[in-house]
């Protein structure tokens, strides 16, 4: 028997002798090493098994479950890259046999360690004050149980589940610099530490909204800027007219207020109901909120994007841009002489001169009904790519836990817009990078045929007099953990007169790689064939099974927007929208006033049973006012899940907090008052 440290499994073949004296004889079969070493219990994550004598049939297991061969790439003898199977938490073997020849069978003992919890998402922002679930198993997790997100306690807010058995935890992430970081989760006298389970990211969490106890005789507005520096100086306005005499005086001008140091401004009066808050500051948006019952109101202000604001505004939280990561690869066909690529044998033939093949790699959107954009022409893979067992490409990304899909088609670029129909389709995900990285050597499999039909049995909401006249579907793959795959051509547009059954064909299967993936179908009823508003947007709906119609329907109510105007055509600053009891319930009213061509946009946030209000007049203040001009009024009915408003959140006034959502649009002009 050899004294190789690995644990062989299956007959023992003769070694190779080695030329270099002194080392070891290199073992024809044999498994040495995985990287990344540990991940996720849930299983998914891109690994890379190196070792000696692999086939392009090779078998490999973790433990004592094997990996799906559609999940196991081999390009060299040395080495094949697996995406990691669900398992325990704990430490297991790596396991290799070449297809059925069990000579070929070897083990190495505790290659790979599944990690006994994993936090979702996996990404936040780095100013801090984001969510993050961390979901465990067999842990005994329980109020005394203390975080830390690289060394820096993360506020444990909730346990759920029994100790011993499956458990989430919700934490509140404290500030952190970019990059990936480790989680610890302390319990006792034991620690129990994941490293790289969570990456920051540049950006700010908005914590504003309304909050306290019922209106009474006080109350107090907080206002900030991103990242959370107080905005001192900030106009404060309680209801539509205020007076400025006395504002520079202790206590104020009775209506109007402006923030301390801390950005604070008190209001004390024997409030009789809810009332309506402005904050306007000089190169910050406005922003309003209207009834408010409540006797705290935190606003986080938006800058202006002017030059004119650069030397005045807060440093935004994040710092340096980090390196980015560069990830190198091929693209990867079956059915070639082993080792050797293969042709693109699921994508037809390009038969017109001004046609060619091409594949290109994409990353995945936050949004599912993000539209699909081609690359410029020189990121194309083609077939007189380089490449060993594949076609080299080369991208570069974020640092984290990244995904990556691969579409292969034909492709017209003499004409406007650029054509690409794609036939083929592959994914890599779990890839783990540090910033900076260059990682080499990864393969995508492009095994994924763009064959599948789905059809839709669509409800349109009730029109108003001026539409929406017009639904569009469009349909992403949703990748377990990745986001959202943007396809071409995985779009209808029709009439909403007659849309009741619609379909289209061009999605993968789900099955393979993509078996825990879902068909993600977003639906807009819109007005004119530029999409314009009134529309109505339904709530992101996801299905598995495309052997029946998907339902489409439950649209939130289309709304009729009201503006007020003066003697001479002018918006007045009053406001108000109307729409009908069918459809969804409404939770939230957004108005957003757009002037200078969006540059300034004032924001005003109200109850579904507001009626019509007027806004106080900003051009009265020294700063913080919209410009003269026309002015552009959206207004959005949103059902938003669980909405309190007495406990609004600013994060909730943001569509991507939306569950459906519908809009009207109107304009006037704008003038300055006369003084």
């Amino acid at each position: 028997m050899t004294d190789d440290p690995l644990d062989f499994v299956g007959s023992e073949p003769a070694a190779v002798p080695n030329p270099v004296g002194g080392l070891d004889p290199i073992q024809a079969h044999a498994v040495l090493g995985v990287e990344p070493a540990h991940g996720p219990f849930r299983g998914g994550q891109f690994a890379i098994i190196r070792g000696n004598g692999f086939s392009s049939q090779v078998r490999v297991w973790f433990g004592d479950t094997e990996v799906s061969a559609d999940r196991v790439t081999a390009t060299r003898s040395d080495r094949l890259q697996v995406a990691v199977p669900p398992g325990t938490p704990g430490v297991v073997a790596i396991t290799t046999q070449n297809a059925d020849d069990a000579a070929t069978r070897r083990s190495l003992a505790d290659a790979y360690s599944y990690d006994t919890f994993f936090a979702t998402p996996e990404q936040g922002p780095s100013s801090g004050g984001s969510i993050i679930t961390l979901i465990g198993a067999g842990t005994s997790w329980d109020a005394a149980t203390k975080v830390h997100v690289d060394r820096e306690p993360c506020e444990v807010l909730e346990v759920r589940g029994a100790a011993g058995g499956p458990q989430e935890l919700d934490c509140r992430t404290p500030p952190g610099s970019e990059g990936q970081k480790s989680i610890s989760i302390s319990q006792g006298d034991l620690v129990d530490t994941v490293s790289g389970a969570f990456s920051y990211e540049p950006g700010a969490v908005l914590t504003g909204g309304l909050s306290g106890a019922p209106l009474g005789t006080e109350l107090t507005v907080h206002v900030s800027a991103p990242g959370g520096s107080p905005v001192a100086g900030a106009y404060v306005i309680l209801g539509s007219d205020f007076d400025l005499a006395g504002l520079e005086q202790p206590g104020g001008g009775g209506t109007v207020r402006r923030t301390d140091s801390e950005g604070s401004a008190v209001f004390t009066d024997d409030f009789a109901g809810p009332q309506l808050v402005t904050v306007a500051a000089r190169c910050f948006q406005p922003e309003s909120f209207v009834d408010v019952p409540v006797d705290t109101v935190r606003v986080d202000l938006r800058p202006v994007a002017s030059p004119d604001c650069g030397d005045e505004l807060p440093p935004s939280f994040g710092g340096a841009s980090t390196p980015p990561v560069i990830v190198r690869g091929e693209l990867v066909w079956g059915g070639g002489v082993e080792f050797q690529r293969g042709g693109w044998t699921n994508v037809p033939d390009a038969y017109r001169a001004d046609e060619r093949r091409a594949a290109y790699i994409f990353q995945p959107s936050a949004s599912a009904e993000s539209r699909f954009r081609l690359p410029r022409e020189d990121r194309a893979i083609t077939l007189d790519s380089p490449g060993g067992a594949g076609y080299e490409f080369e991208i570069a990304t974020g640092a984290g836990s990244r995904t990556f899909y691969a579409l292969a088609g034909v492709e017209n670029r003499t004409v406007n817009p650029a054509r690409f129909t794609a036939y083929a389709m592959g994914l890599l995900r779990g890839l783990y990078a540090s910033p900076g990285e260059v990682i080499d050597g990864v393969s995508i499999a492009m095994n994924h045929t763009l064959d599948q039909a789905l059809a839709f049995d669509i409800t349109g909401p009730t029109a108003s007099s001026r539409g929406p006249d017009r639904i569009d579907v469009r349909v992403a793959v949703q990748i377990s953990n990745g986001g959202f795959a943007i396809l071409p051509n995985a779009q209808i547009d029709s009439p909403l007169a007659g849309s009741g059954q619609l379909g289209l064909i061009g999605l993968p299967a789900l099955v393979g790689a993509l078996e825990d993936s879902k068909y993600a179908v977003g639906t807009r009823a819109l007005t004119g064939l530029g999409g314009d508003a009134p529309l109505s947007v339904l709530p992101l709906i996801t299905a598995r099974d495309a052997s029946q119609p998907i339902a489409v329907s439950g649209f939130v109510p289309v709304p009729t927007l009201n503006i007020g105007s003066d003697n001479q055509i002018t918006w007045n600053r009053e406001l108000s929208v109307a729409w009908s009891d069918d459809g969804r319930a409404v939770s939230l009213v957004l108005y957003e006033v757009r002037s200078g061509a969006g540059l300034i946009r004032w924001s005003i946030a109200a109850p579904p049973g507001h009626g019509a209000f007027r806004l106080p007049d900003l051009s009265r203040l020294p700063d913080g006012d919209l410009l003269p001009g026309i002015v552009d009024i959206v207004v959005s009915l949103a059902s938003v899940p669980n909405l309190d408003y007495s406990a609004l959140r600013t994060a909730q006034m943001e569509p991507s907090s939306w569950e459906a959502h519908a809009a009207d649009v109107g304009s006037s002009g704008y003038a300055p008052t006369a003084e």
